[in-house]
Parts: structure tokens; sequence; C-alpha cells
């Protein structure tokens, strides 16, 4: 089920809007739009959250980090 909507009007830069067109391709722009604003969002809250778990409990040791990078390559 499709949520409701509410029209907005923006300004973002020329180059910008058109890749945006291109990408967004037959999904329309609107839609690409709204999905990019949600992952931003997403991205943001788990930024907080991960700055939270910090305060609370302490930054991960550079070493761990390196242990972990090592055993945990990028796929």
């Amino acid at each position: 089920m499709s949520q409701p909507a509410e029209k907005l009007s923006i300004s973002m830069p020329r180059k910008l809007v058109s890749a945006a067109r291109k990408r967004a391709g037959r999904r329309g722009l609107s839609a690409f739009v709204a999905q990019a604003v949600a992952r931003e969002l997403e991205r943001e809250a788990l930024g907080e959250f991960l700055d939270e778990l910090d305060s609370t409990v302490g930054v991960v040791p550079e070493a761990e980090l390196k242990r972990v990078r090592r055993e945990w390559p990028k796929r």
C-alpha cells in the first residue's frame, strides 16, 4: 500500500538533477528522490546510534578494528 504523498519544491544543481533523472529511469524522479532521502535518514540514524554506543560503551580500539578487518575482508 502506498503512503500519502506531499508535493515539494526543491532546488538542486542541474548536473545532479540530470544524473538523477537518468538513473531514476522508468520509476520516476519522485520515487528515486524519496528512496534517496529515506536511505540518508537511515544512514544518519545509524551514525547517531554508533556515536551513542561510542559514548556509552567506549570506542573500539584501533588494534581490534584492524584484527576484525583482516578476518572479515570486504566481499
